[in-house]
């Protein structure tokens, strides 16, 4: 009866430990998945640090697929709009673009309204050669500025056409006002601008004009475009003007009789100079005279 007894408890004993076992591991569960999620976003954080970090890799080309959507929008079919457009990128050659702008300008039914081309010069340095020439580099930015206007059914396509001719897109800007907005803005302008004492007629004439200038806008988009390249360093020979004249400057044997003669001249020229202040002499003298008879009129009247 003992025996049973005990293998009865002991057999309790064992359950009892089982049961426990189990119920700690399905509560470390709970906390491994919990560690295994947090891992995750660990990681997912320090990828989405990482790809927030600059890119230190160096571009040689970056410009957008499109600039402009040619997709007129519906809101503006029925409505006259003035398109403004500003764009600047850099290329390989302003004078090779801008000729090719002109090109793409004319084929699109469009205009050269303006076109500046300068070659600015940032810096100059200069190395000497011989028989008193100098070599000079200069260190040039090159820089194109176009006014173009273009029918405004094409502007966007002609804006996206320049994306062949660019290597960096640097600047883009787009607007579009009503046609009675930008004439109301204009009227505005010509008010602040024209002097109060302006004849009505003029002021008609003024006003006409400036409505033709909104309506050929309306018509032809204004597109303003700034190019420009990679420095370079231009190299050429120039003179320096003051070891040329060493060069070809006297001997010394004629270097010094000419400075005999001009030491001549100095004595005559001094000679001459003496000779013309000769009033100063005798105010010198009259004042030397006056001196001496007071000096002795006061001796007398100390020695009385």
């Amino acid at each position: 009866m003992n025996n049973k007894f005990l293998i009865v408890l002991l057999s309790c004993i064992v359950l009892a430990g089982c049961s426990k076992k189990e119920q700690a591991a399905e509560e470390a569960s709970p906390s491994t998945e919990n560690a295994a999620t947090a891992a995750d976003a660990a990681v997912a954080d320090t990828d989405a640090v990482g790809s927030a970090e600059a890119n230190a890799t160096p571009v040689t080309e970056q410009k957008p697929e499109t600039i402009l959507n040619p997709t007129v929008n519906p809101v503006e079919q029925n409505r006259r709009m003035v398109r403004e457009a500003q764009v600047g990128f850099s290329a390989q050659d302003v004078v090779k673009t801008t000729l090719a702008v002109d090109k793409l300008t004319v084929e699109t039914g469009g205009f050269v309204e303006q076109k500046n081309i300068n070659f600015q010069v940032t810096d100059i340095q200069t190395q000497n050669i011989a028989d008193g020439k100098i070599k000079v580099f200069e260190k040039v930015e090159p820089q194109a500025e176009m006014i173009v206007r273009i029918p405004s059914d094409k502007a966007a396509n002609f804006v996206n056409q320049l994306l062949p001719l660019m290597y960096f897109m640097n600047q883009q800007q787009y607007s579009a006002k009503r046609y009675e907005l930008k004439l109301l803005e204009e009227k505005i302008d010509q008010t602040q601008t024209v002097p109060s004492n302006t004849r009505n007629t003029q002021l008609n004439e003024i006003s006409r004009l400036t409505q033709m200038e909104t309506q050929d806008r309306v018509r032809y988009s204004t597109i303003a475009l700034q190019i420009n390249q990679p420095t370079l360093v231009r190299e050429r020979i120039d003179v320096n003007i003051n070891a040329v004249a060493r060069l070809n400057a006297d001997s010394f044997w004629k270097r010094a009789w000419n400075g005999v003669q001009y030491g001549w001249q100095f004595v005559l020229d001094l000679l001459v100079f003496l000779i013309t202040i000769w009033p100063l002499y005798i105010v010198l003298i009259v004042g030397f005279i006056i001196f001496k008879t007071v000096r002795n009129i006061l001796k007398r009247l100390k020695s009385e």
